[in-house]
């Protein structure tokens, strides 16, 4: 795994995806409050691009407090599949199998994503 920088913080608004390409990946990344998850930027179930989707929490997306299972999903813009931001299960249907999740971090000003990669 290769820590690669995805974006500076100011760059990923609060409460909503965006899409990134690194290291050959296209990811779908949300932040809520100082947590940064990212994911593949692709529905399971049709290939939809999660990073047109929207989120949904259980609580406020502000603060931050998401890294439980359940407590925030980002949706396909397609058919309303929904996915766990921490784990990638899928979590309603028409999607069933999971998607990949990738290890962020916030690193002063920088958000910061362990991508796959050729480490020697």
């Amino acid at each position: 795994m290769t820590w690669t920088k995805l974006c500076a913080v100011a760059d990923l608004p609060e409460g909503a995806a965006k899409t990134f390409d690194v290291g050959g990946f296209s990811l779908a990344a949300a932040r809520a409050g100082m947590r940064v998850f990212v994911l593949e930027n692709r529905c399971s179930h049709d290939d939809g691009p999660l990073g047109q989707g929207r989120l949904v929490a259980s609580g406020d997306l502000a603060t931050g407090n998401l890294a439980t299972p359940g407590a925030a999903e980002i949706e396909c813009p397609r058919h309303g599949g929904r996915f766990d931001l921490a784990t990638g299960r899928a979590t309603r249907m028409p999607s069933i199998s999971p998607i990949e999740t990738f290890d962020a971090k916030i690193d002063g000003e920088s958000v910061w994503v362990d991508v796959p990669g050729d480490d020697g």
